[in-house]
Order: C-alpha cells, then sequence, then structure tokens
C-alpha cells in the first residue's frame, strides 16, 4: 500500500541516487504507484545523458542501485531507461503524465 509518506520518502532516497549518479539526468515516476493506493512495484524512468558510455553497465548499475534501495523500502522498482534523445520522442503510453520525481532539464539533448 502507498501513502503520501511512503512516496516522499520514495522521492527522498530517489533524489539522494540522482546527485550521486553524474550520468543520470532525470527520474520520473508513473503507473499504479503513482495514481492509486495499492501498487505491486513503482514504475521509474530513468533519463541519462546522450554521451553515456557503455549503457550496459551502466543499466547494470543503476539496476543494482535501486534493487538495494527496494530491499531497504520493501518496494520493487521496474526501471525503463532512455537516452535524453530517447526521452525526448517520448516512447512510452504514460509518456505525457509521468511524475517528475528529479528533473534537470538541458536544452542540448
Amino acid at each position: 500500500m502507498t501513502s503520501g509518506i511512503t512516496i516522499k520518502r520514495i522521492k527522498t532516497e530517489i533524489q539522494n541516487i540522482h546527485t550521486k549518479e553524474t550520468h543520470l539526468i532525470s527520474i520520473y515516476g508513473f503507473g499504479s504507484f503513482f495514481r492509486c493506493k495499492k501498487a505491486n512495484d513503482c514504475d521509474l524512468v530513468l533519463v541519462v545523458d546522450n554521451d553515456s558510455p557503455d549503457l550496459g553497465k551502466l543499466y547494470t548499475e543503476l539496476y543494482n542501485i535501486f534493487s538495494d534501495l527496494g530491499k531497504k523500502l520493501s518496494i520493487t522498482f521496474d526501471l525503463t531507461i532512455l537516452t535524453e534523445r530517447e526521452h525526448k520522442r517520448q516512447p512510452l503510453i504514460e509518456h505525457t503524465i509521468l511524475v517528475p520525481i528529479s528533473v534537470i532539464e538541458r536544452n542540448n539533448a
């Protein structure tokens, strides 16, 4: 069950991750966790720098970080990782209703 306190704590923890990960540009939430009071997981879109080296390695690192956070907070994170270019194309059905969690808007993407 999600609540305002839970969402607030999750946002704070995610923002802390964002400040430490240099290739991570923005983080958005979507899905049932942000729409209702009951959710099995927390869906996130992680937007990474277009020039991030080794996206496979970066995905693995971010997956591990959010897996550890999920254990700490007793929730599973389902990650979708997009480059800035991909994010600007808005490929997701819910793209127009993403919930900003930690966002840096850049014009050069």
